[in-house]
């Protein structure tokens, strides 16, 4: 006598879920990996092996006196800070009338001390010499601007004078800054021309 399973449907489901965990499988196999949006594989970027560079060396002479050029630039921003500091001070009666004069009159002998110091200074370029020539004549006209504010100050006006002076002080302080600044780019440019040169007679 043939007996038939009442319940024959109890095997369904796990075909069903053998035949999804078999299909999701072949699915995902058959995926690509995932790419790079670097579009490289390597974590490191590339990194130029030539020994190659953008920046000219300077010959020894010059990058000297670029170190030179340096310490000018830095004492010519400490002369333009003491400047405005003293003026401040007057301006918010943070000093006595005396105290800014003499202030004032100090900054004018250490600007002639400093012009003497940037007019004999040993070790410049020929290259240079003209840019050098033309910072001297920008530094030369400072102390006379600080002589102005100290006019200014004893002026018996309300401070426009002064204020004038301290004016024209900072605009001659940004002609040394700019005087500074070609002497660099003209041994920048120097050396790359000659570099040039060098390299077009050897080819």
């Amino acid at each position: 006598m043939e007996t038939t399973d009442p319940r024959h449907g109890r095997w369904i489901l796990p075909l069903i879920i053998v035949a999804m965990v078999a299909l999701t499988y072949t699915f995902v196999n058959s995926l690509e990996p995932a790419s790079n949006p670097t579009g490289t594989t390597d974590a490191n970027p590339p990194f130029p092996t030539d020994g190659s560079s953008t920046t000219p060396s300077l010959p020894p002479e010059i990058a000297s006196f670029m170190v030179t050029l340096d310490i000018f630039e830095n004492q010519a921003t400490a002369f333009r800070e003491k400047v405005v500091g003293i003026n401040s001070d007057w301006d918010n009666r943070a000093i006595t009338f005396a105290e800014a004069r003499t202030k004032f009159l100090e900054v004018q002998t250490e600007l002639d001390d400093w012009e003497s110091a940037v007019t004999e200074v040993s070790g410049v370029p020929p290259d240079l010499a003209e840019g050098h020539v033309t910072l001297v004549l920008e530094v030369s006209d400072l102390s006379a601007r600080v002589g102005d504010m100290v006019l200014g100050l004893e002026a018996p006006d309300d401070g426009t004078l002064r204020r004038t002076a301290a004016a024209e002080f900072g605009v001659q302080m940004d002609e040394v800054f700019a005087a500074i600044a070609a002497i660099r780019a003209t041994a920048v440019t120097g050396t790359t021309s000659t570099t040039s040169t060098t390299a077009a007679s050897g080819a």
